[in-house]
């Protein structure tokens, strides 16, 4: 069972930034990820070196996820189409399958979501995802169902990133969000948070949320490792240790 994503900001900052995010993707391939997630924030601004990283992730087949610190709807509640169309040509360069994207300020009384359903009509071969964000607004379980209501009435091919931890940094009550989100989600973010507020590395054993969100969705669900790994040499340990919980439990349900 292949299922799990690595993204960039698992790994050091200044080491990608560095380094760049292309000389990753061997490491990542041979440590037995399904995937990659390639983070916008962690690529130069003068040159995204776009091209240089889908060679190198074709040369190992990886499916892409290209994650980008960007808003679908503004302050003033209106639709993000600018920016959204340029990430969206970002996306299509880095040959990625998926896109993950924040909600930003959306409010159904405000927001007009066929706008979003119009402008995906155009971008067929790329889905996408909007994730729970650390933001009271982005990461609001409230938000967050009413805008994947709207969009399932209106037949908008959107689709959730779920991320385990960012409820506590938004507020919000994981279980709470595990029942009125989970029919919208195709993408899991696995990070384990502290009392303070601290995203750490998994951790294998106790009733930690990352392993009740985990066991929420079926087996074979796409999950991405977002926590510090270090050294990084522990990405290989991070994927087996995953896929073989999901491995186990559907052992369980067979």
């Amino acid at each position: 069972m292949k299922n799990v994503i690595v993204p960039l900001n698992a790994f050091e900052s200044s080491e990608v930034t560095t380094n760049g995010q292309s000389a990753f993707v061997k490491l990542i391939a041979e440590a037995g990820a399904f995937g990659i997630e390639i983070r916008r924030e962690l690529l130069p601004a003068e040159d995204l070196q776009l091209d240089q990283i889908k060679s190198e992730i074709d040369r190992f087949g990886l499916f892409t996820v290209y994650s980008a610190p960007i808003e679908c709807w503004q302050e003033d509640y209106q639709f993000n189409k600018e920016k959204l169309n340029t990430i969206f040509q970002e996306a299509a360069v880095l040959g990625a399958n998926w896109l993950k994207v924040s909600l930003g300020h959306f409010q159904q009384d405000k927001s007009n979501i066929a706008e979003l359903g119009e402008f995906l009509k155009e971008q067929k071969e790329i889905q996408l995802l909007v994730e729970n964000d650390q933001t009271p607004y982005g990461g609001n379980v409230r938000h967050l169902q009413a805008f994947f209501e709207s969009a399932v009435e209106q037949e908008v091919p959107v689709k959730m990133t779920f991320d385990a931890g960012n409820w506590y940094y938004s507020g919000q009550d994981v279980e709470d969000a595990l029942k009125k989100l989970a029919p919208y989600v195709s993408y899991l973010h696995l990070k384990q948070v502290t009392k303070t507020l601290e995203t750490i590395p998994l951790q294998p054993v106790g009733e930690q949320s990352w392993r009740k969100v985990m066991s929420s969705f079926p087996a074979d669900i796409v999950k991405a490792l977002e926590f510090p790994i270090v050294p990084k040499e522990k990405t290989k340990d991070y994927i087996q240790m995953i896929t073989d919980m999901a491995r186990e439990r559907e052992e369980l349900l067979s």
